[in-house]
C-alpha cells in the first residue's frame, strides 16, 4: 500500500509538473507573437454585434459587395488582398473578419454555421444598409448561402469559392461521439491550447499552406506563411478553429443550393485539394443552370490568379442578364 501511494503521488506530481511546463510554454508562444495588421486597402471601421466587436475594411463606391473569407486556423480577410483594389473601383467593398477570426473580437463562445450565416445577414442589414453582392469563400460560402435562404433581402449575387458545407475531420467511431469528446479536449484551458500550438507550429502552418491551399507550381511568399501563423496565435484565436475542427460550423447547404434564387456562380480552383472537384460536379447535377468555372490555383484561385478571377467576378457582378455561359 505504501508503495502504491507512492507511485501515486510520483505520477501526481509529474502530472502537475508537466502541466506546469506546457502552461510555461503556452505563456511564451503567445509573448513571441507580433501583433496583427490588416494588410488590406480601404478604411479601418468596427462594428458591435451582440456585443462583440467586429473588425472590417470599406473602401470604394457603388452597389455594395461583402467579401467573407475561408475557415481554417490564421485565416481572415487577408486572402483578398490581391483583389480588393480593383474591386473597390467598380463598388463599395466591405472585406469582413468574421468573429473569432482574424482583427475582429476572438471570444470564448460556442461557434456554429447558423451563427455566422445569422451574423453576416445581420452585417448586412445593421452595417451596409441595403441589399449586396457577395464573394464568399468555402464554409462562408455555406453561411451566405444559408443567409440567402432565410433572409434574401439581404443580398443580390452570390459568387461562391468552392462552397463547402460538411467539413467532417473527425468522424464518429463505433457509436463514440469523436468530434464532441475533442471539441472537450479543446476546450481545456492548458491541454487543449497546447495541442492548438502544436498543430499550428511554424512547421505544419508551413506545410499547410504549402501541400493543401496552394498549387505546387505556385511560388509561396514566406510573408503569407509569417501572417497566417500571426493571424492564428492572436489572443483567442484557438476558440473558432475548436469548432472547425469539430465539425460545429458545418450546415447542410445542398438543399439551400437548391432553393436560393438570386444569381450564382461557383468558382473552383482547377487544384483544390481540400474541395475537390468531384464537389463541383456534385453541385452541377443540382442546378446544372448555374455556370461553374475552373480556375487556376487551388483553393484561392483569387490569390493565384487574381486577374482571371476578377475577370469573372466583375463580368458576373455587372451582367444584367443573371446568366452567363458556363
Amino acid at each position: 500500500m505504501k508503495e502504491l501511494s507512492q507511485v501515486l503521488k510520483t505520477s501526481l506530481w509529474a502530472t502537475v509538473g508537466g502541466l506546469g511546463a506546457l502552461a510555461v510554454l503556452n505563456a511564451w508562444i503567445s509573448s513571441q507573437t507580433q501583433p496583427l495588421q490588416s494588410l488590406l486597402p480601404g478604411e479601418e471601421r468596427h462594428h458591435f454585434w451582440r456585443g462583440h466587436r467586429l473588425f472590417y475594411k470599406v473602401m470604394g463606391s457603388g452597389q455594395p459587395l461583402l467579401l467573407l473569407h475561408g475557415i481554417g486556423a490564421g485565416s481572415s480577410s487577408y486572402e483578398f488582398r490581391a483583389i480588393m483594389a480593383e474591386l473597390g473601383q467598380h463598388h463599395q467593398v466591405y472585406a469582413l473578419d468574421l468573429l473569432g477570426w482574424g482583427n475582429s473580437e476572438r471570444p470564448d463562445l460556442k461557434y456554429t454555421g447558423s451563427l455566422y450565416a445569422e451574423m453576416i445577414g445581420d452585417f448586412v442589414q445593421q452595417v451596409i444598409g441595403r441589399p449586396c453582392h457577395v464573394i464568399a469563400n468555402s464554409l462562408s460560402a455555406g453561411f451566405a448561402l444559408r443567409s440567402a435562404r432565410l433572409q434574401p433581402h439581404h443580398w443580390q449575387k452570390l459568387l461562391l469559392i468552392a462552397p463547402l458545407g460538411d467539413n467532417s475531420l473527425i468522424p464518429d467511431a463505433l457509436g463514440i461521439p469523436l468530434a464532441q469528446i475533442a471539441y472537450g479536449f479543446l476546450s481545456l484551458p492548458v491541454l487543449g491550447l497546447a495541442f492548438y500550438n502544436g498543430i499550428t507550429a511554424p512547421w505544419s502552418v508551413r506545410l499547410f499552406t504549402e501541400q493543401s491551399l496552394f498549387s505546387p507550381s505556385y511560388a509561396l511568399d514566406e510573408a503569407v506563411v509569417d501572417y497566417y501563423y500571426r493571424a492564428a496565435h492572436q489572443a483567442g484565436a484557438q476558440f473558432a478553429p475548436r469548432s472547425f475542427l469539430t465539425g460545429k460550423l458545418n450546415l447542410p447547404i445542398e438543399d439551400d443550393f437548391r432553393v436560393v434564387t438570386k444569381p450564382m456562380v461557383l468558382v473552383w480552383g482547377e487544384q483544390n485539394r481540400l474541395t475537390g472537384p468531384e464537389q463541383a460536379e456534385r453541385y452541377r447535377t443540382l442546378r446544372p443552370e448555374v455556370p461553374i468555372y475552373r480556375l487556376p490555383g487551388a483553393a484561392f484561385p483569387h490569390i493565384e490568379a487574381p486577374q482571371t478571377f476578377l475577370s469573372v467576378a466583375l463580368r458576373f457582378l455587372a451582367e444584367a442578364d443573371p446568366a452567363l455561359p458556363g
